[in-house]
């Protein structure tokens, strides 16, 4: 429900929806140990609001599978898990590929411009740009829904996603593959845009367990206090 309408102009202007892009930001980034409370008395307090729309934004990113618990047990942050963030990889490797097969020809309909390779080694704007990319080849099936699974692929594999870019080695890969992925796009080369795809969704998931393990103990080591950080992003929105 919420996330058909975050982008729209003044949808944060709410209460509830304030808490909910906040809190989202928070969990997302793993900004906050694995396994934390997440007391709705205490965050209303720190937003300066009542207690009902922290409920309603903890209701709902429980609903969309960000955190766990309920309103009578309380809610609390995710570990990542090896076989869930896989399987997105998974499902965003079918879609993509999908897309590709059925439309990427040299009759093809114009595709929408896919982003360049930016220039720095910066992990963080590379990591934006992969979304970016995965998404622009999304909306070229002209398909609402796989567009949205792809857009919540990027969301929930977000901070793995960064975490496999930190390292050299594989920045410098995926650097490699994304360039000639966008030549074959480009050239309309279809099997041999499947095939790069497929190759480099593969290699992710190769590394998925070792990026798990490193993410949540670098989560459960976080020293600054995520109330303050909520504060910060929520003042900053």
């Amino acid at each position: 429900m919420y996330k058909q309408h975050e982008d729209k102009p003044g949808w944060a202007r709410s209460k509830a929806n304030k808490a909910y892009k906040g809190l989202k930001k928070l969990v997302v980034d793993f900004q906050v140990p694995p396994d934390t409370r997440l007391d709705p008395s205490v965050i209303s307090d720190l937003l300066e609001t009542s207690v009902t729309p922290v409920r309603e934004a903890l209701i709902q990113l429980e609903t969309e599978n960000y955190i766990v618990g309920s309103p009578r047990n309380g809610y609390y942050t995710k570990k990542l898990y090896t076989k869930q963030i896989s399987d997105e990889y998974g499902v965003a490797n079918t879609i993509l590929q999908h897309v590709i097969r059925e439309n990427l020809d040299e009759h093809s309909r114009t595709w929408p411009v896919l982003p360049t390779i930016p220039r720095s080694d910066d992990y963080d704007l590379f990591g934006q740009f992969l979304e970016v990319f995965y998404e622009g080849v999304a909306e070229a099936g002209n398909n609402e829904r796989m567009l949205d699974l792809v857009h919540e692929f990027n969301i929930r594999t977000r901070y793995v996603r960064f975490l496999d870019l930190q390292r050299p080695e594989r920045l410098s890969c995926i650097r490699g593959e994304m360039s000639e992925l966008l030549e074959l796009i480009d050239k309309r080369n279809k099997n041999g845009a499947i095939a790069n795809v497929d190759r480099q969704l593969r290699a992710i998931i190769y590394c998925v367990p070792d990026l798990v393990l490193e993410g949540n103990l670098r989560a459960g080591n976080t020293k600054e206090s995520w109330l303050q950080t909520l504060l910060l992003i929520s003042t900053e929105s």
